[in-house]
């Protein structure tokens, strides 16, 4: 698939950080500081775009940075509504997909073929599925690794809150060991398993291809054997960019 070449900036704002995408030059901002808008405003205001398109899960920063480009008199494409009017990706078989799952189907279809896997590593794992010709099937979601080694600590008097890692040996001579071999094998493995399971039921045991994402994506690519694993750190920048293409601007 071809997109015509434009000056797009694409902004994904998360709970703790908006991240940007111009073309292929990558920023990013951590929302605790407070000049982030300042930083942000600059990037997006004192350059030329074709298009700016804008996708949010933090209802305070969205409206915060919208308000600023307003009145600078800069014009964006509210990437959340736009999805729902967009035909790139055929989302009619599932309900309640969010947007970050559905951009990332978005980015990675038209660069890798039909059957895929998109598998989003942050927070979630979010693992997205998308058919010929261009169907999304839904999908699983479960808890990341950093969420599970969280969890575990929070919800118990005395295990330590550890930093998930990969580990290649099966039994941890220590609780930390043991804790980070427990998170890390669950979380390729859940993946793995609900993988075979798509190819054996939905896909007549063709394997898809498998994008990777989100900010546990390496750890999780290095690691998931028996799959062709593709990596894209910014997939949901580039699906952004993909929709903004698809729109026209009277």
């Amino acid at each position: 698939m071809n997109w015509n070449k434009q000056n797009i900036l694409a902004i994904d704002i998360g709970n703790s950080r908006v991240k940007m995408l111009d073309n292929n030059l990558f920023f990013a901002f951590d929302l605790s500081y407070d000049d982030w808008l300042k930083k942000v405003g600059i990037n997006v205001c004192d350059n030329s775009y074709s298009k700016i398109i804008i996708s949010s899960v933090n209802d305070k920063a969205y409206k915060q940075l919208t308000k600023l480009l307003k009145e600078k008199g800069c014009t964006f494409i509210n990437a959340n509504e736009q999805i729902e009017k967009s035909t790139l990706v055929d989302f009619s078989r599932v309900q309640g997909m969010g947007a970050d799952r559905k951009l990332g189907l978005i980015g990675a279809f038209g660069d890798y073929e039909p059957p895929l896997a998109v598998v989003d590593c942050g927070t979630a794992i979010t693992i997205n599925v998308l058919v010929e010709p261009n169907i999304a099937l839904g999908g699983a979601i479960f808890p990341g690794l950093r969420t599970q080694a969280r969890a575990l600590h929070q919800f118990t008097s005395m295990l330590p809150e550890v930093e998930p890692i990969a580990i290649s040996y099966c039994c941890g001579i220590n609780t930390v060991e043991a804790i980070q071999i427990g998170v890390f094998n669950s979380v390729v493995g859940g993946i793995r398993e609900i993988l075979q399971k798509v190819s054996r039921n939905r896909l007549k045991r063709k394997k898809p291809q498998v994008v990777i994402t989100g900010g546990d994506g390496s750890i999780i690519a290095e690691n998931l054997n028996g799959f062709d694993v593709y990596l894209e750190p910014e997939l949901i920048l580039k699906g952004l960019q993909k929709l903004a293409k698809s729109v026209n601007i009277l």
